[in-house]
């Protein structure tokens, strides 16, 4: 078959965006080409949207996009390759001024969008194939399809979770290109972020002058890195204005990852992430005032968001939720909004009228089922407006649903489609709840387009004036989560999981007793008011309310980490069980007051050996709760792991039972 040629709709694009001249530069990501023009106004929309396989083209963001759909990247390549467009703006002092021009003609959202999606855009295609592989890789772990230490599973699994724990890597590259900074310099720094996971040696956090300064925190971090590399490119630029040229091959590098590292350690980091904590906290705090209603305003409006490409100022939420959290609620409505544009377009196969949209509506539903939704909303449904308005309703009723019943997602995708459903499987969440929401949201568009048709005629376009006249958008403030804040929904989850239903552990071994290693109450991890651990991303495990301030090891083994704050312990037990005890909720903010440790990494300890004494009264007086932790970190590993809850817990009784087969 002969390869199609696309060069003649190349050199028609360009034209038509006000020819080579006008183009600063150019990406692409999942459906459309993303240029940065010098001035928009020579753009010529109607005749790009007459041209073959251009579906519409829009300014948003800082940006003129030409949606293609399926084919963007053979067109994209064509057009590098006829004109070799640069990824970036150009670094000449001109092309500073045209981007402080710029930066004065956009909002500061616009600009917060243009930057993320310059980000992200790059390796778009990256990320929804891990999202695929990670699915396969929880299908094999949860019906036990292949052991837990089969090679097989164990590279499916590393393939699907490196990016994500090296995201760094991968956003400093095109951040440097975005920055315009140098690109290994800005990976050594980005390096430098995730290396302390690497290393046993390395404490996760270390005080200098009492500042506490933590290193393993930015495996995956997002913001944070964005910061360091725009801070890097700031100093970069700095020390080349100031070193003479014979200087700069080595100097220029020393002396930027010196100052940039400094400050990322010290600042930007913790900075970033109390930015992205805080962006997490917020959505989480509207989100849970009413699932139902946050789940159906945000199923309704997603794709509202896509037509303009603003979805990637909403998506990096995501990535932070699973973070803090361990999961995530947002790709759950996303998955249905694409859902219900899925469905409208599907019902417009059987009522159109005309050929040419017959085939439009059914290449438009091969991309949907996909989890591409462009060709859809360009194609057919924006086209004629009341078949995207059913898809929107679909979204909402589907993110209504998703949300009501608590769907959350464990991993990172930015392109949702049945073939993500595993990511649904996991603690407090339910696949099939899910499914039903995809199918509700599906079915509902669809049929709303077979029962009253979709105004098959030259009706004017949704939301074609709307980019003429921007409306600013409202700041929301978010409440401050105090101690001891619970909603209903935990609420209730923890008296279902207080009631301690049995498990069946019939035909396992009994791995490990972890005793309790401080004496109190003990209570569901759900109960626990601090969202990582609550969540179980740690592990399973349990919380105690402590009595008494004495706490010793809850096993025989080693001491894996000794904080020398003495708030928190890594144990490995002699039988492979790894246990973490944290005395305290965010606790490692009182530098140690008010505790005593004892013993240091690398000690050999029975069960019963003092580890540390701390003061719960004067750890609640300081405004914190003195909840400890008791988490099995290496939960996979085993077959269950049951937590011991109908008794009042003493440093001699079992706390956890630890199974394999």
């Amino acid at each position: 078959m002969a390869k199609k040629d696309y060069s003649q709709l190349a050199d028609e694009i360009v034209a038509n965006v006000g020819g080579k001249e006008n183009v600063k530069s150019l990406i692409h990501c999942a459906t459309r080409l993303r240029f940065r023009l010098n001035d928009q106004s020579k753009a010529n929309k109607e005749v790009l949207e007459d041209l073959p396989m251009v579906l519409t083209a829009v300014s948003a963001g800082g940006q003129y996009q030409v949606v293609i759909g399926d084919e963007v990247v053979p067109v994209y390549e064509a057009i590098m390759n006829r004109y070799g467009f640069s990824a970036t703006d150009s670094k000449s002092a001109a092309g500073q001024e045209d981007k402080a021009e710029e930066a004065k003609s956009e909002n500061w959202f616009e600009r917060f969008v243009a930057v993320i999606s310059g980000i992200f855009t790059p390796f778009i295609s990256v990320l929804a194939g891990v999202g695929v592989l990670k699915g396969v890789a929880i299908l094999i772990s949860t019906f036990h399809w292949l052991p837990a230490n089969s090679p097989i599973y164990l590279i499916i699994n590393t393939l699907a979770s490196g990016v994500f724990t090296l995201l760094p890597i991968f956003i400093a590259i095109t951040a440097a290109d975005k920055f315009n900074t140098n690109r290994y310099i800005a990976v050594a720094l980005a390096a430098a972020m995730i290396y302390p996971l690497t290393d046993a040696q390395i404490p996760e956090v270390a005080h200098l002058w009492g500042y506490a300064v933590d290193f393993k925190t930015y495996g995956g971090a997002v913001i944070p890195t964005i910061l360091a590399i725009w801070l890097e490119s700031h100093i970069e630029r700095w020390f080349k204005k100031q070193l003479p040229a014979v200087m700069q091959l080595v100097f220029v590098p020393f002396l930027t990852l010196v100052v940039a590292g400094l400050l990322t350690f010290l600042i930007i980091g913790p900075l970033g992430t109390a930015i992205g904590t805080g962006l997490a906290y917020g959505y989480k705090f509207l989100y849970d005032l009413s699932p139902l209603i946050a789940g159906g305003i945000l199923g309704a409006t997603f794709q509202i968001f896509v037509i303009f490409g603003l979805h990637w100022g909403i998506l990096p939420i995501s990535l932070i939720n699973i973070q803090a959290y361990g999961y995530d609620t947002l790709l759950a409505v996303m998955m249905v909004a694409v859902a219900g544009q899925f469905g409208a377009v599907t019902g417009s196969i059987f009522r159109a009228k005309k050929l040419k949209n017959r085939e439009i509506a059914i290449s438009a539903a091969i991309s949907g089922f996909f989890g591409i939704t462009e060709p859809a909303i360009y194609g057919i449904n924006l086209k004629y407006k009341k078949a995207f308005i059913f898809g929107l309703v679909g979204g909402a009723l589907g993110g209504a649903t998703v949300s009501a019943a608590g769907v959350k997602c464990f991993s990172y995708t930015p392109i949702m489609n049945i073939f993500e459903m595993p990511l649904f499987i996991g603690r407090d969440s339910s696949i099939v709840w899910a499914i039903i929401g995809f199918v509700v949201a599906f079915l509902s568009a669809l049929l709303l387009v077979l029962v009253f048709g979709f105004n098959e005629s030259n009706t004017e376009k949704l939301f074609a004036k709307v980019t003429s006249g921007k409306k600013s958008l409202t700041e929301k403030k978010t409440a401050k989560l105090g101690l001891n804040v619970k909603d209903e929904a935990a609420a209730s989850t923890a008296a279902e999981e207080s009631e301690q239903p049995a498990v069946n552990v019939s035909g396992l071994t009994l791995a490990e007793t972890v005793y309790s290693p401080v004496a109190g109450h003990p209570v569901p991890l759900s109960q626990v008011d601090d969202p990582v651990f609550s969540s179980g991303a740690m592990g399973s495990g349990v919380g105690v309310l402590p009595s008494k301030g004495t706490c010793v090891s809850p096993v025989d083994g080693e001491i894996t980490v000794a904080f020398p704050t003495g708030h928190a312990y890594g144990i490995k037990s002699d039988n492979g069980v790894e246990v973490l005890i944290h005395i305290g909720i965010n606790t490692v903010e009182l530098k140690g007051k008010h505790f005593d440790p004892k013993i240091e990494t690398g000690a050999k300890v029975k069960k019963g050996d003092l580890l540390t004494t701390f003061e719960p009264d004067k750890i609640k007086e300081a405004g914190y709760d003195p909840t400890t932790m008791v988490i099995v970190t290496n939960t996979n590993n085993y077959e269950a792991v049951v937590p011991k809850l109908d008794q009042g817990a003493a440093t001699d009784q079992p706390l956890i039972q630890v199974y394999s087969k």
